[in-house]
């Protein structure tokens, strides 16, 4: 008689056992554990709220709630083709959103909730084309600006939120968490700590002149008017936190106002890409650049290499002036 062996037997009934469990996970119950894993992993609670949202319309697209294992790669499929069809989504924005998906569906297949095969697996991200860095020219920077009504504390408070973007580089929600603890004015330079960058190490970020002393101002009459206790440099009209997306609507309206919309895009990241570029413009160097951005990998620096066709026209005409060359 041959004898089984008997390690063999307990993968298999492991592997039987694993299955069996996964048919009864549904893709709501597979949410809760791959998030319940992410915490336990120290994720941020905004990384989540994302994944959250992102699985939801998933789910949503392909049918509703179901057992996780009944999940095919054709569903996927579907997905991204409701969201580039009907939904009319870029291409990067599609493959921000399945690089969320695919993550957890990752975990999903790691942990042996979704059985031996992954559907995700066959999945390849979209295609796009190089985009253009979304930097502001002088005079839409000169335009957007000309529409904050610096004498109310709301319009004041905008300007200098807006101009510390323009000058230092600083993220939305760097702008939203930055504590007057977090500002160095003996020394002009914004210390963020790691729990406040995107890729959790510290940052410090020079401070131009200019900003220097309209932070001071702010933060001066914000104390007067709300008292020392204040903590956020930027707040709301209660001298509490400002919401999120607060300074992006408002820049939104001033974008309209200049009557920029359909011109360029009046947004705090665009801000962000106009202080690199001008940067780099002025003098500065692609090494520190990075560190002031809070970039993890050069490559990500480096996108600001690249001059606009009006740059590439005005440098041009600058050339050929010294060219004295005569054949």
């Amino acid at each position: 008689m041959v004898k089984r062996n008997r390690a063999v037997v307990r993968r298999r009934n492991v592997t039987e056992e694993r299955i069996t469990y996964s048919e009864h996970i549904t893709t709501e119950q597979a949410l809760e554990r791959v998030l319940n894993i992410y915490s336990s992993e120290g994720y941020r609670a905004r990384t989540m709220n994302d994944y959250r949202k992102y699985w939801a319309e998933f789910i949503r697209i392909i049918g509703g709630d179901r057992p996780a294992i009944d999940v095919k790669t054709d569903d996927f499929r579907s997905y991204i083709n409701v969201m580039l069809r009907k939904r009319g989504l870029a291409p990067t924005t599609v493959n921000i959103r399945m690089n969320a998906i695919r993550a957890m569906f990752n975990r999903l297949h790691a942990e042996g909730l979704i059985g031996e095969e992954n559907a995700v697996a066959p999945i390849r991200k979209l295609k796009t084309d190089e985009s253009k860095v979304g930097a502001l020219s002088d005079d839409q920077v000169r335009r957007l600006f000309a529409q904050i009504d610096k004498n109310s504390f709301a319009g004041y408070r905008d300007y200098c939120a807006m101009l510390t973007m323009l000058k230092c580089g600083l993220r939305s929600n760097e702008i939203n968490s930055l504590e007057i603890h977090d500002v160095d004015f003996d020394n002009s330079v914004i210390m963020l700590p790691g729990a406040k960058n995107k890729n959790r190490k510290n940052r410090s970020i020079p401070i131009h002149p200019k900003v220097v002393r309209e932070l001071k101002q702010l933060i001066s009459e914000c104390q007067e008017y709300f008292g020392d206790s204040l903590t956020y440099v930027f707040v709301n009209n209660a001298g509490d936190k400002m919401k999120e997306d607060l300074i992006r609507k408002r820049m939104y309206k001033y974008g309209i106002d200049a009557g920029l919309k359909g011109e360029c895009r009046t947004s705090p990241h665009n801000l962000r890409h106009t202080f690199a570029v001008n940067y780099l413009k002025n003098s500065g160097d692609i090494r520190s650049l990075m560190k002031i951005m809070g970039h993890s990998d050069l490559s990500t620096t480096q996108i600001y290499l690249n001059y606009s066709d009006d740059d590439v026209i005005e440098k041009s005409k600058k050339v050929n002036k010294l060219d004295t060359l005569d054949v």
